[in-house]
């Protein structure tokens, strides 16, 4: 298998972790400990939870580790609607991060189903 670090899932990843790096440093100042840390956890936890789960042997911890990255993914978007709602997002910016949910998700989804032996063995 591999190195997590090839995957397309995991570049992915990374290119939304920088997205949203970009999209918040727009954000207002006062925001900085606040939604922007918040969006910013869960959007490094994406990557992260892949590369954790690509040293898991169990296909549980393996799936699970996928379960977790789908759900900070989840997060962003529920944090994203929240900021439009208070105006630190413009409505062409939620767009935007729909089409790149709406392609690392799948991506997402299909690498956990393709887990099935120890990467270690």
């Amino acid at each position: 298998m591999a190195s997590f670090k090839e995957l397309d899932v995991f570049q992915s990843a990374i290119l939304m972790v920088k997205y949203i790096y970009d999209v918040t440093a727009k954000f207002p100042d006062e925001e900085k400990f606040g939604i922007i840390s918040q969006i910013r956890r869960a959007a490094i936890g994406i990557p992260s939870r892949i590369a954790d789960g690509a040293s898991h042997c169990t296909l549980k911890d393996r799936q699970y580790s996928i379960d977790i990255a789908l759900g900070a993914l989840n997060e962003i978007y529920a944090q994203f609607l929240v900021a439009q709602e208070l105006q630190f997002l413009p409505g062409t910016e939620l767009k935007r991060f729909e089409r790149g949910y709406d392609t690392l998700r799948p991506k997402l989804i299909a690498y956990q189903r393709s887990i099935l032996v120890c990467p270690n063995s």
